[in-house]
């Protein structure tokens, strides 16, 4: 098993490498402009502080649920901690991109069709995202089925049903992206499918809660602050197209909205 804990930890190590050689070389690319954007607009490094908080508190959290999970007897990649702290981890890289990408569109000094692909990056980033909580989230499939039907699905088969279904979402909004001609349409399309799958992710959780079925979380905290996520998400599109200053307001309430997802992610429910 500790020859598996380091195996884990080693390919933990190469992919936050991979990343920082990444995004080291996007930012050294375009560093000039991105400088210059910062300091050309009044109040904007504040945003940008904000921006990295927020980015270091995502970190941190990613990292203690890393070592919670590393701390356990047996490790598996589908257990609660490591999903979570995945969640977390990749919420942490769209953080760094988003800075980029704000940045990049604030300066207005390239094409639509540069644009439109960091937008496309920044929503399939978005996906990736959400594949470690859908995972865990699908449970409550499980267990509605069960509790419904005369004879219990097993595991096994429970698994490709996930599987499948997970594959159909990743396949579904790759498409909406891929196939998305311009600015406009996928900044319409997207939000709302994404909306859609946060309502899914609370309900499956609380759903999970009330029947008493997930131990290594509070699915009633990490429901109720998938609703709160929603209204920040929605707080800060109109907060942008009020003034693009007011997104440092909302990325304030989004790293609330975080440290009190945090805290459904590490505590268990009085049930448990």
């Amino acid at each position: 098993m500790e020859s598996k804990k380091k195996k884990f930890l080693y390919s933990i190590f190469m992919v936050i490498l991979a990343l920082t050689i990444l995004f080291s070389v996007l930012y050294s690319i375009y560093w000039p402009t991105l400088i210059a954007t910062i300091f050309s607009s009044e109040g904007l490094w504040i945003g940008v502080v904000a921006i990295i908080g927020r980015t270091l508190i995502l970190g941190i959290m990613s990292f203690f649920l890393y070592r919670k999970w590393l701390r356990q007897e047996a490790i598996y990649i589908s257990d609660a901690y490591f999903l979570f702290g995945s969640f977390f981890g990749i919420l942490t890289c769209a953080k760094i991109y988003d800075l980029f990408f704000n940045l990049v569109v604030i300066s207005a000094a390239f094409s639509t069709e540069f644009s439109l692909l960091l937008v496309k990056i920044r929503f399939f980033i978005i996906i990736v995202n959400l594949i470690p909580i859908l995972y865990i989230g699908l449970d409550a499939i499980l267990i509605y089925i069960n509790m419904n039907k005369n004879k219990e699905m097993n595991k096994e088969r429970f698994n490709k049903l996930r599987l499948r279904i997970m594959f159909g979402f990743v396949l579904v909004t790759a498409l909406v992206i891929v196939l998305s001609p311009t600015l406009n349409f996928l900044n319409l399309a997207f939000p709302f499918i994404t909306i859609l799958i946060y309502v899914a992710i609370a309900f499956m959780f609380l759903f999970m809660y009330k029947n008493k079925r997930l131990v290594q979380a509070n699915g009633l905290i990490i429901g109720i602050a998938f609703i709160c996520f929603i209204v920040s998400n929605m707080l800060r599109t109109a907060l942008v197209n009020a003034n693009p200053l007011y997104s440092i307001f909302s990325e304030l309430i989004d790293i609330g909205v975080n440290l009190f997802m945090f805290v459904g992610f590490i505590s268990k429910p009085k049930y448990a």
